[in-house]
């Protein structure tokens, strides 16, 4: 690895002040040196800005002026970014000494490996995972890759089907070439839809166990999360998926429509509203998808039944369902469909791609000797 290369770390505040007071720090006492970070305050009315000033003049801050969201508040701070990685980070975590160097490490010894996504363990319980990359449900839903589990889980490094927004590395180029993040999810599922983007464009993405993350992570269910979540699950499936694949997925679709309405349902009107809400942007928003649509499949390179392998059949209930028994009878009744048509799916999209063979061509595999 090239120690000379410069890498940029974005940090998004919004009201972050005193999650920075901790995360600075431990950026400050990185084993790789030879970085930036780049604070973007959206908007916040704690005090970001002149605490960052005060304290850590050397760190580039931009103040965006209006609450940009996730995903438009990072694209700024990539605007700015001068590095060859890009490094997008949540401000409430504190990060291991080898976390930068570790994180880097596939991307300069590997030209197939694109983005990597750090372990991610609960700030306060070290030895339990929060995240070792994210789950992709072929249905569109996302979840934590081994929420809970022991921290001495997942410990090699291995190809993932998506990042984790909360620490991820990305080359400058592919984050050029990708667009950077669909601003329109403003929250929620951003780091999904930029995974499945990168994904259908030949790129890989690899999990490394040995950058260590500890993020302050707690579980929350409101309202207006419901509405970001389903419209930005709904806008990820129509922008990113072939007809084929639509089509071909829409039992499965359906009967996952029947497990987010009983979500909604169950935890009662505001939750109802927000559900129609997001089918309501999404019907008044068409034109813009299919746009945003258009430029994801000029730049396809990989077929339906590789992009299949990187989802998951599973949907992990206990992270969503605190009933201990309706979490089992889900887990039984709906997750049993969900492997049963994810197999026939697979058969599916093998007789499909028997027609297109020859329509995809991939960029540079991994040499897995050097994981």
């Amino acid at each position: 690895m090239n120690e000379n290369t410069l890498v940029s770390i974005i940090l998004l505040s919004y009201n972050s002040k005193e999650d920075l007071e901790a995360c600075l720090p431990s950026l400050m006492s990185q084993t790789y040196t030879h970085h930036e970070i780049i604070v973007v305050d959206n908007a916040s009315t704690d005090n970001t800005s002149g605490f960052i000033r005060d304290n850590y003049p050397n760190i580039t801050l931009i103040e965006t002026g209006s609450n940009l969201g996730y995903p438009g508040g990072n694209n700024i701070g990539y605007q700015h970014a001068r590095g060859e990685y890009i490094i997008i980070l949540n401000p409430d975590t504190v990060t291991d000494p080898n976390w930068l160097a570790e994180l880097i490490k596939p991307l300069s010894e590997n030209s197939g490996i694109a983005l990597t996504t750090s372990k991610i363990l609960i700030y306060g319980q070290q030895d339990t995972i929060n995240t070792c990359a994210n789950i992709i449900h072929y249905t569109g839903l996302d979840f934590c890759r081994g929420l809970n589990e022991s921290s001495s889980h997942f410990s090699k490094p291995e190809e993932v089907g998506a990042i984790s927004g909360c620490s991820f590395a990305v080359k400058r180029e592919v984050f050029e070439d990708l667009g950077g993040f669909d601003a329109d999810f403003f929250l929620y599922l951003e780091d999904a839809d930029l995974s499945w983007r990168a994904r259908l464009a030949g790129y890989r993405i690899m999990f490394v166990p040995d950058s260590i993350v500890y993020h302050k992570f707690h579980i929350s269910v409101t309202p207006w999360k419901e509405f970001y979540l389903e419209r930005n699950r709904y806008l990820m499936l129509l922008k990113n998926g072939s007809l084929t694949m639509l089509v071909l997925t829409f039992p499965a679709f359906i009967v996952t429509e029947i497990v987010t309405w009983g979500h909604a349902v169950l935890h009662g009107y505001s939750f109802i509203y927000n559900k129609l809400r997001a089918y309501w942007w999404i019907l008044t928003n068409i034109a813009k998808i299919n746009k945003k649509r258009g430029v994801v499949l000029e730049n396809r390179r990989i077929g339906d039944r590789e992009l299949l392998r990187l989802f998951d059949w599973k949907i992990p209930f206990e992270q969503v369902i605190e009933n201990g028994i309706l979490c089992k009878l889900s887990n039984v009744l709906f997750n049993s469909f969900f492997r049963f048509y994810f197999k026939l799916l697979g058969g599916l999209l093998g007789l499909s791609s028997m027609y297109d063979i020859n329509r995809f061509k991939t960029v540079d595999t991994i040499d897995q000797e050097n994981l």
